[in-house]
């Protein structure tokens, strides 16, 4: 199961808004086939496993990480193929997180007398679709907000410089974890001040070209086309207020600019829960957030973030004026503000990355 989870990793955001699964093939302590997920809409983890295995499938172990589908879908359901092969067992990491198929190619496999069995190496597998689990739910997007900080909690000087706060190594860790984003988010501050492209650099395939796309929160369309964010052939999404859209006479498709998400607003400001929706619906299970510190307090605030990290430079920035990493109206009592679970604490260069989850 540690192969097959392994295994699964390499699928990275390739099979979004799919999960990440893999697959291994075992006889008399011989592996015999594995495979993985490599890209939405292609084989499943199973299938490639089974296919290397071949005939020598038939009386063997078959590993999941996750539970095989039972549905047709862009491909015919894995627990057919699992049935036609003939393995005698079939060991699950986790059951299908969505509630109407939970369970229900364990009851298919076990009413055709294979034995089954499940959690095994459990937290890992959850954690490894914890993504695609909130969005098969919910469909909303796995929010992961990440900030880098100086020591007392600033994101720019008092003149509005930011780079660079935080060593190499970090920005290598960031893009990295952009690597594996569906989307990245900024607000028009940061997109307006840091005039950032938002790519993976460390990426040089054909998917890397179009991905990560890049959600920009403007919602009075103030950016001018000159901003990089808008360049390359990366996707850009601008959020703009519904209510904005009749007083300017810009298409909803501006080519080289942007696509235009029209958004609701709630209380003169963007509605982030409809935003996160909207972009659930067009298929990102993952988004990065790399906005402002209004953007950040915004997403904390309303409970929309899933993930935190944070990383925090070595060195101190000061003055009143210089922007922090959460802005907005802030919490009048230290007992009521939200608290990440820590599931990390590590150095990056001479910077620290904290982790955490809600």
């Amino acid at each position: 199961m540690g192969y097959a989870l392994d295994l699964a990793v390499r699928g990275g955001r390739s099979v979004s808004p799919n999960p990440q699964v893999g697959a291994c093939v075992v006889k008399n302590g011989r592996l015999l086939g594995a495979g993985y997920h490599r890209v939405f809409g292609g084989d499943h983890a199973e299938i490639c496993a089974l296919r290397e295995a071949g005939k020598e499938a038939e009386g063997a172990d078959l590993y999941v990480t996750l539970e095989p589908c039972s549905t047709p879908a862009k491909t015919p359901p894995c627990v057919d193929s699992i049935l036609a092969a003939g393995v005698s067992r079939v060991v699950l990491g986790v059951l299908d997180p969505n509630p109407r198929h939970a369970g229900r190619a364990l009851k298919i496999l076990e009413e055709a007398g294979i034995e089954t069995v499940h959690g095994i190496q459990g937290d890992r597998a959850a954690r490894l679709i914890e993504p695609f689990s909130k969005w098969i739910r919910t469909g909303l997007p796995f929010v992961t907000l990440k900030m880098a900080q100086s020591l007392d909690g600033k994101i720019a000087c008092f003149n509005g410089r930011s780079r660079w706060i935080t060593g190499p190594e970090a920005r290598r860790w960031v893009h990295e974890l952009r690597k594996t984003s569906d989307a990245i988010l900024v607000g028009k501050n940061t997109a307006k001040l840091d005039n950032p492209r938002l790519r993976a650099e460390l990426s040089r395939s054909a998917l890397q070209e179009t991905k990560p796309w890049r959600i920009v929160v403007d919602p009075r369309m103030e950016l001018q086309p000159g901003c990089r964010i808008f360049q390359g052939r990366q996707i850009t999404l601008r959020a703009v207020e519904k209510s904005y859209l009749p007083k300017c006479a810009v298409p909803k498709r501006a080519s080289g600019f942007a696509n235009i998400l029209a958004v609701k607003s709630r209380r003169g400001r963007i509605d982030f829960k409809d935003l996160l929706s909207q972009l659930g619906g067009l298929g990102i299970s993952k988004l990065l957030v790399e906005g402002g510190g209004e953007t950040a307090w915004t997403l904390l605030h309303e409970g929309l973030v899933d993930r935190i990290c944070w990383i925090v430079a070595p060195k101190f920035i000061g003055g009143r004026s210089a922007v922090s990493s959460l802005e907005g109206d802030g919490y009048s009592n230290p007992n009521t503000c939200p608290s990440p679970r820590t599931l990390n604490c590590r150095p990056l260069g001479s910077d620290w990355l904290f982790e955490g989850s809600f």
